[in-house]
C-alpha cells in the first residue's frame, strides 16, 4: 500500500489552481481538487492558510456517518497535515500526529485501533503525477477487537505492534512511473481468547513475531489515468450514474490499463513463535515472493515461499513421526503463457452493450481464447524441497495444460536422501497406525529410482501427451 497516496490523490491538479504563496483562492482551489477524490460531502475536506502553507483537515467522520449498515457506530481521527509549494513544479507535505479508529456493530463485533504516533513526509512531483519520495512511520500500536458468536460468546482478539515504517520512490519511466517501497515492522504481538462453552476453560492463543522486512517494486504504472479512474468513481457513487456513462468508464480504464507492468515483492518474517494449548511452535524465518505482470500480453504470476528452523511442541508428536516432519520448506511455482491485455480488451467491450444486455454465447469461447492463445498455460516448479532429521527432498518440474492439450504434458526430477531412516521410523510406529503397510509401496519406489549424488534416489518423471507416464525412462501406464 502507497500511504503517500493520501496526499499523491488531489496534488496532481494543483500546479492548476494554487499559485506558489499560500492564498484563500489557493485554499480553495486545493479543497476543489481534494474533493474529485474524496468527494463533496460537507466536513471532509478543509484547507486552510497557515502562514506560507496550507493547513489540510481530512475527517472520514461524515463519510462514514453515510454507510448503510444498521446500528454501525465508528469514529476516525482526523487527518491533519501540511503542504507546501516549492515553486518549481514539486510540493512537500506532513503529517504528525496520533491517530485512532474504532467502529462497532451491535451483537456482532467491535473493534479499536490505536497510534501513538504517525508520521507522514514526502515530496510530490508535479510532472511524475506521484511522491518522488516519502516516508511513513506508525509506532505504538494496539488493536483490540471482540467478535460475538451466537453460540460460544465473546472472541477478544489483541494485536500490538511498537514500529512499522515505509520508505518509498518513485521515477519516470517508459511506461508510466516506476515505483519502489522498503518496509519494516518490529515487535508484533497477537493475543486471542475464545470461550470453549459453559464450564469449559476458554482457549487462549499468543503469537509473536520479532521482525519483519520487504521490498516491492511497481514498473509500468500511471499514477494520473489510476487517479483519473478513482475521481470517475468519487463522481459515480451509485449504479444509476454508473450506467449512464459506461463509455465514460470504458475510457478511463483504458487510460489506466494495463494498470501496472510488473509487481516484485519481496518479504521475510524473523523469529514466529505461537503458543497454543497443545504447546510452542516456532519458526527462526518466513519469506514470501510474489512477482506477477499487470494486464498485459506477457502473463506471468509466480509465488515463492520458504520456512527455516520449524519446531513443534515437545511430546505433540509420537517419537516415530518426530524425526519426519520438516524444518525447512520451499516451493517456488510460476504460471505462464497467458494474455491478461486481450482479455481485459475483450472484457471492456460489455461497457458497449445496451443497459441489461448479456453478453451473447460466443462470449466464454472468445473470453478463452484472449486469454490462452495457444490454448494452454505453462506451470514450473523452480527447485525446491524439505529438510528434516530423517531425510532430504527435493524436486522441481514443468506442465503445460490447458484445452488444446487433452492430457498434461510435462517433466519433473524428484530426489531424496534418506529412505532408509524414513522405512526405520515407520516400522518403529504402533502397527494399529498402519503407516507399517507404506514400506512395501516405498521399496517399489526404491526399484525404480535411479542413482543421484551423495547417494540420493532420483526419480525423473515425464507425462507425454499420448498419456504415458515414464518414471526414470520406464513407461508405468503402458501407453505410448
Amino acid at each position: 500500500m502507497r500511504y503517500s497516496s493520501i496526499i499523491a490523490l488531489p496534488l496532481s491538479l494543483c500546479a492548476t489552481f494554487a499559485a506558489a504563496e499560500a492564498t484563500p483562492e489557493g485554499a480553495a482551489a486545493l479543497t476543489a481538487t481534494f474533493q474529485n477524490y474524496l468527494g463533496t460531502t460537507e466536513g471532509v475536506v478543509a484547507v486552510a492558510v497557515d502562514g506560507d502553507t496550507y493547513e489540510v483537515t481530512i475527517d472520514p467522520a461524515p463519510l462514514v456517518a453515510k454507510i448503510p449498515a444498521q446500528g454501525l457506530t465508528a469514529s476516525v481521527t482526523p487527518l491533519v497535515l501540511t503542504l507546501t509549494d516549492n515553486e518549481d513544479g514539486t510540493w512537500d507535505y506532513a503529517l504528525d500526529q496520533p491517530v485512532s479508529l474504532a467502529y462497532a456493530m451491535p451483537g456482532m463485533m467491535s473493534t479499536k485501533t490505536e497510534y501513538g504516533s504517525v508520521q507522514l513526509s514526502g515530496t510530490f512531483d508535479e510532472a511524475l503525477g506521484d511522491s518522488s519520495e516519502y516516508h511513513f512511520e506508525a509506532s505504538d500500536m494496539t488493536s483490540e477487537q471482540t467478535q460475538t458468536d451466537p453460540t460460544l460468546g465473546e472472541i477478544a482478539i489483541k494485536v500490538s505492534q511498537d514500529s512499522l515504517t515505509l520508505d518509498g520512490t518513485a521515477v519516470a519511466a517508459t511506461m508510466g512511473v516506476d515505483g519502489q517501497i522498503t518496509t519494516s515492522a518490529s515487535n508484533t504481538q497477537y493475543a486471542m481468547t475464545m470461550p470453549m462453552g459453559e464450564g469449559a476453560a476458554p482457549m487462549n492463543v499468543t503469537a509473536t513475531m520479532a521482525a519483519a522486512s520487504g521490498t516491492a517494486k511497481l514498473k509500468g504504472y500511471k499514477p494520473a489515468a489510476l487517479y483519473g479512474l478513482l475521481a470517475w468513481f468519487v463522481a459515480h457513487p451509485d449504479a444509476a450514474l454508473i450506467e449512464a456513462d459506461k463509455a465514460g468508464l470504458k475510457t478511463q480504464l483504458q487510460s489506466a490499463l494495463p494498470f501496472f507492468e510488473n509487481l516484485n515483492a519481496t518479504m521475510a518474517y524473523t523469529d514466529i513463535s505461537v503458543n497454543s494449548p497443545v504447546g510452542e511452535f516456532g519458526l527462526d524465518e518466513a519469506g514470501v515472493v510474489i512477482d506477477m505482470n499487470g494486464a498485459v500480453t506477457d502473463g506471468k504470476f509466480r509465488e515463492a515461499f520458504t520456512l527455516t528452523g520449524l519446531t513443534m511442541p515437545e511430546g505433540l508428536l509420537p517419537p516415530f513421526a518426530a524425526p519426519l516432519v520438516p524444518s525447512d520448506l520451499s516451493f517456488d511455482f510460476a504460471v505462464s503463457k497467458f494474455d491478461l491485455a486481450s482479455a481485459a480488451r475483450l472484457a471492456l467491450g460489455l461497457l458497449d452493450l445496451p443497459a441489461g444486455t448479456p453478453p451473447g454465447p460466443e462470449f466464454e469461447a472468445q473470453m478463452l481464447a484472449a486469454l490462452l492463445p495457444d490454448g494452454v498455460v505453462d506451470i514450473s516448479v523452480a527447485p525446491g524441497g524439505a529438510t528434516a532429521p530423517a531425510y532430504t527432498l527435493g524436486f522441481e518440474g514443468a506442465m503445460t495444460v490447458g484445452p488444446a492439450s487433452p492430457l498434461p504434458v510435462g517433466k519433473a526430477t524428484v530426489t531424496l536422501k534418506g529412505l532408509d531412516a524414513i522405512k526405520e521410523a515407520l516400522k518403529a510406529s504402533p502397527p494399529e497406525m498402519g503407516m507399517q503397510e507404506m514400506e512395501p509401496m516405498l521399496g517399489m519406489a526404491e526399484a525404480m529410482a535411479k542413482p543421484g549424488a551423495d547417494g540420493a534416489l532420483v526419480w525423473e518423471l515425464e507425462a507425454t501427451a499420448t498419456g504415458a507416464m515414464l518414471v526414470n525412462g520406464t513407461n508405468m501406464m503402458g501407453a505410448e
